[in-house]
């Protein structure tokens, strides 16, 4: 079977805090009867390196604000800073102007697949895989100023 031909690919960055959306339009050019939506982003969560005294007490302050929340012990920090904070990103799709899938999935790098038959868990299949499509990236929480991504649609 034919390899699957990129037909557009973007890289970015994103700053810290950012939350919104970002959306990129690609016209494509035929028909095709396979659609692959791939989006990589990284880093997930926070490394050692990353967490200076200034951000620890910044995030144990924000804790204690926004949620009420203490940490009874380092352990506990040490777990909500390391295991449970993280950069959330989703992806959405249309095609022509038609909701056709949104996923969130753990992982730092996702697929969205499509053809007439089958598609992604949170896709619907396509029966016709042409015009327009717009890909919006839906960011939540960003970690780390500078946090990589890079968005990468392909066709068969």
């Amino acid at each position: 079977m034919n390899e699957m031909k990129t037909v557009y690919q973007v890289q970015g960055k994103l700053s810290k805090d950012f939350v919104g959306q970002i959306s990129y339009t690609v016209c494509l050019d035929e028909t095709y009867e396979e659609l692959d939506i791939e989006f990589s982003f990284g880093p997930r969560t926070f490394a050692p390196k990353d967490i200076t005294p200034e951000l620890k007490q910044e995030l144990i302050d924000y804790c204690k604000k926004e949620y009420d929340l203490e940490f009874a012990s380092q352990e506990e920090l040490e777990d909500a800073i390391y295991g449970q904070m993280k950069t959330e990103i989703h992806t959405l799709a249309m095609l022509n102007d038609e909701f056709i899938g949104c996923i969130h999935r753990q992982l730092t790098t996702r697929h969205m697949h499509f053809t007439s038959e089958a598609a992604t868990e949170g896709c619907i299949p396509q029966p016709t895989i042409e015009g327009v499509l717009k890909v919006t990236i839906l960011a939540f929480s960003v970690l780390l100023d500078n946090t990589d991504y890079t968005l990468t649609v392909r066709v068969r």
